[in-house]
């Protein structure tokens, strides 16, 4: 092109990172800086930002929040600062996203709740609460993602009385409907404190009909208690539901195999096989000097 705009760069950018080619959307990023053919605005930050969490890109991401830093002319609006948050946050360094966070001139919803869904992949399920219960203190109403993220942090910490109350609240004081994310965080919660009985009780009192990703929520919990009479209830569960991922299939065949139940594993793997069904393969990123391989 004889000329490049800022529309053009970002193009790129957001294409590369939609496309999972992140490394090369921050790559389009430098060269853009460079070139200095056009001034990176706040969609260009925002799609780097999320190109760099992505991929964990920490560097990359200290990087493109370096040169935010450098732009007096630039007004960092909850847009950008919330991105920034998100990637520190994805990026593990929950204590430089709380200092974001607090530098910001107003916090909306996504700000909080990015913070505090920071703090549960992390660990600190009572400091998330905490900072719930500052949100409330400055009038920021939770939405349906607010509580993925509390509920996700009673589950980490093993806070199961918390996280049923946080569940009621969001309905009944809310005014929020439970999707089936929440209804899979709390079967996750029940079955990772060993309360599998209430875990089921639970499923089946649910006022919608429980999908695969509920079911496999408790199938990882006898997985990791050993349940095998539960096993076999969710196995029939299962089976009868559509649009099972190939992963629940795989976990069912492992936790069979783990309980020596090799002729059942092997059915479950047939099954797969018939489906035609494949898994994706895993990956991991490692970031060294500043490549990630």
């Amino acid at each position: 092109m004889p000329k490049r705009d800022v529309v053009s760069w970002t193009t790129m950018i957001g294409g590369y990172a939609e496309r999972g080619f992140c490394e090369e959307a921050v790559s389009v990023f430098q060269e853009m800086e460079k070139t200095k053919e056009a001034e990176p605005n706040e969609a260009t930050l925002v799609n780097v930002l999320s190109a760099c969490s992505s991929i964990s890109a920490l560097s990359y991401g200290q990087y493109v929040h370096s040169y935010i830093s450098t732009r007096y002319d630039l007004s960092v609006s909850n847009l950008v600062g919330n991105a920034v948050i998100n990637m520190y946050v994805k990026c593990g360094d929950v204590g430089i996203a709380i200092q974001v966070f607090n530098m910001l001139a107003y916090k909306d919803t996504i700000s909080w709740s990015t913070v505090i869904s920071g703090l549960a992949m992390n660990g600190c399920g009572r400091q998330a609460l905490q900072l719930f219960s500052l949100m409330i203190i400055n009038r920021v109403f939770p939405d349906d993602v607010t509580f993925i993220a509390l509920i996700s942090a009673c589950n980490h910490g093993g806070l199961v009385d918390q996280g049923l109350i946080l569940f009621k609240a969001m309905s009944t004081v809310y005014e929020i409907v439970p999707q089936m994310q929440h209804y899979a965080c709390v079967v996750d919660m029940y079955g990772r404190a060993g309360l599998l009985e209430e875990a089921e009780a639970f499923i089946r009192e649910m006022p919608i009909e429980a999908e695969w990703s509920v079911w496999g929520a408790l199938l990882n919990a006898c997985r990791i208690h050993r349940n095998d009479e539960m096993l076999d209830r969710i196995r029939q569960e299962l089976v009868n539901k559509k649009g099972v991922s190939v992963g629940t299939f795989a976990l069912m065949s492992n936790t069979f195999a783990g309980a020596d139940r090799w002729e059942d594993a092997n059915k479950i793997r047939d099954e797969i096989r018939r489906m035609g069904l494949k898994k994706k393969t895993g990956c991991s990123w490692i970031e060294v000097n500043p490549s990630i391989f």
